[in-house]
């Protein structure tokens, strides 16, 4: 009887715990946003693979959500391609400073400053929605952003982006590295 009581207690306790640092999190991310960084080529390639194996996982989901959300294929698909474009668009507004030895980057604040807002949004429209669904019993949106296959394609847009600043920062840095011959082949 005891345990039974100790799950939902400890189910709370994690959703607080969860709850309290979501908004610490985002807080984290606008105020080192616009921040100067120090392109480290080993830290560049294991964003870029990590970010290559989180849309594998993804494809994996929306296939498997794709039998029982409509248009989940379609909305990732379509989310995805925007945030290709968005993370072209964020490096070519990124700053880059070469140093004798290094090369630093400053992300564009306004660019990362939107997509921060996208996620609060993202976020914030899937509790409302399954707080509605599970209590009220409303039923959630078959078509249209705040649909399941919207939440996905709000996923995609940041998945992309984050694939394709991540390849075109990592194809700079190993220019920078050959221009200033620190390639490792020459090592």
């Amino acid at each position: 009887m005891p345990l039974l009581l100790a799950l939902p207690l400890a189910l709370l306790v994690f959703l607080a715990i969860l709850l309290m640092l979501l908004p610490l999190s985002l807080w984290q991310r606008l105020r080192s946003s616009g921040a100067r960084r120090q392109a480290r080529p080993w830290l560049i390639t294991f964003n870029f693979w990590g970010t290559l194996v989180s849309t594998g996982l993804f494809v994996l989901f929306v296939t498997v959500a794709g039998f029982w959300w409509q248009g989940a294929w379609a909305y990732a698909a379509l989310g995805w391609c925007g945030g290709l474009a968005l993370g072209v668009l964020g490096y070519a507004l990124t700053r880059f400073e070469a140093g004798p030895e290094t090369l630093f980057y400053k992300p564009n604040l306004w660019l990362v400053l939107g997509l921060t807002l996208m996620i609060l949004v993202r976020v914030t429209a899937g509790l409302v929605q399954g707080w509605q669904a599970s209590i009220n019993g409303v039923p959630w949106p078959q078509t249209g952003w705040l649909s399941h296959a919207g939440l996905l394609a709000m996923a995609a847009v940041l998945l992309g982006y984050a694939g394709m600043y991540a390849l075109l920062l990592r194809r700079r840095v190993r220019r920078h590295n050959r221009y200033r011959g620190y390639d490792r082949s020459t090592r």
